[in-house]
């Protein structure tokens, strides 16, 4: 169970790296536009209801804030930032199985898991 726990942090703070990288044309998206992005996925994948839509982009929104105040607080300490992940990964989850139904959380879970592993994979690749 730890095992999932870490491997779904990495997998969010991996989600929030790449919603984080430049779009096509330069610009970096801002923290509004990077918690609207992964609530689309969400919505997508899991089928939101109009009133968990609202819910889950404050949620992102939290939380794309605190990453992004903790990857600055520890300049650029993998190890550090691994940790607040973690820590924030948890929080995360704990707050969106107050808002998604429990098949739409282990839905969820599975999405960031299924993710995990291929961002592994392509990592390990020589």
């Amino acid at each position: 169970m730890k095992k999932i726990g870490i491997l779904f942090v990495i997998a969010l703070f991996y989600v929030g790296v790449g919603f984080s990288q430049p779009p096509q044309g330069g610009q970096r998206m801002t923290l509004e536009e990077r918690a609207q992005k992964t609530t689309e996925w969400m919505t997508k994948e899991l089928d939101l209801t109009k009133e968990q839509i609202e819910l889950v982009n404050s949620v992102n929104l939290v939380f794309a804030k605190a990453q992004q105040a903790y990857i600055q607080a520890v300049d650029g300490d993998r190890d550090k930032i691994r940790e607040a992940m973690l820590a924030l990964g948890k929080e995360k989850e704990e707050a969106l199985s107050k808002i998604l139904t429990e098949e739409q959380l282990e839905k969820y879970k599975a999405k960031v898991q299924e993710m995990t592993n291929s961002r592994s994979i392509r990592v390990e690749r020589p």
